[in-house]
């Protein structure tokens, strides 16, 4: 998927965790299906989870990045009612891989992409919109000490126009109808700015960050670093995941105005047309999820004025 992606083998995985991690030796390793972007995850043992990035960084930096990732995601988990996984160890790079990874926690579930696009009855949309209302009002709850926009994550910078979202409609056109998704874009771009101070935000709801459990959400998975900007980039699962009437429950759930709503539609957008072309013959799973997206976004678009 991505120029200088590496493809770890679970037996290359095993042996650097025997050798690294003295005490895990032994433990089974099993890769996890996902179709995430970013890591490729494997279960270590019953109780833990390896994230290998796809494309290896062993750079200082990337190195406390991690760090900073395991410190938010405790922060997390003293402020939501669901599981966050939480960091255990760093590992360094092993034959085959040159780069940093992380040990984290397991937390039992099943990732809500791979349940919405296989089975979307094992999970009740109805409750899920008010969970994950909630959960994200919980983030957006949470105290920020000198708050500014930090860049971090969708929403951690004002909504704007940009030359790869443009690009992105271009490439898309024989999947979309490009007038359409062009008047979804210019519309959202036309909502008046966040008002205030940012906010601490999730910033990447996405079905593959979230678990359920017995049909209901049980745990945030894939933790970054932490995002504060513009709480309406939590409105993407509004046409990432429902339709109505659970779309309008998740609205409620979220308590934010029509402007944020406004918003909501561009950065769901900017997500989906640019995973729609990206991702169309290398990750089935979000290529679909994207078209989903986009399918609902134009569904709901304003029709194009009148002799045009």
């Amino acid at each position: 998927m991505h120029e200088g992606q590496v493809d770890v083998r679970a037996p290359a995985l095993q042996a650097a965790i025997a050798r690294q991690f003295p005490r895990l030796a032994g433990e089974g390793v099993v890769p996890v299906p996902s179709a995430g972007t970013v890591i490729a995850p494997f279960r270590v043992g019953d109780s833990l989870l390896a994230r290998v990035p796809l494309v290896p960084d062993e750079s200082p930096a990337f190195v406390d990045r991690v760090r900073a990732e395991g410190r938010h995601a405790r922060h997390l988990a003293e402020n939501v009612d669901v599981s966050v996984p939480q960091l255990v160890a760093i590992g360094a790079p092993f034959e085959g891989y040159a780069g940093a990874w992380s040990l984290w926690t397991w937390l039992a579930g099943r990732s809500l992409d791979r349940v919405l696009d296989a089975s979307p009855a094992d999970v009740d949309l109805g409750l899920l919109a008010a969970d994950l209302g909630a959960l994200l009002s919980s983030i957006r709850a949470v105290p920020v000490e000198h708050a500014t926009w930090n860049g971090n994550g969708r929403g951690g910078v004002p909504l704007a126009d940009s030359d790869w979202v443009r690009t992105s409609i271009e490439r898309s056109r024989h999947l979309i109808d490009p007038s359409a998704a062009t008047r979804v874009w210019e519309e959202s771009l036309t909502a008046p700015p966040h008002a205030g101070a940012p906010v601490a935000i999730h910033g990447d709801p996405m079905p593959g960050n979230l678990l359920v459990t017995e049909r209901r959400l049980s745990g945030l998975i894939d933790v970054s670093l932490p995002v504060v900007g513009d709480p309406a980039a939590d409105l993407q699962p509004a046409w990432v995941i429902f339709d109505e009437p659970e779309r309008t429950a998740f609205r409620s759930a979220m308590g934010l105005d029509d402007s944020a709503w406004q918003r909501g539609r561009g950065w769901a957008f900017e997500m989906a047309i640019g995973g729609l072309h990206y991702y169309e013959h290398t990750n089935p799973v979000f290529f679909r999820t994207a078209r989903r997206t986009l399918d609902r976004l134009l569904a709901c678009a304003d029709p194009p004025p009148a002799g045009l």
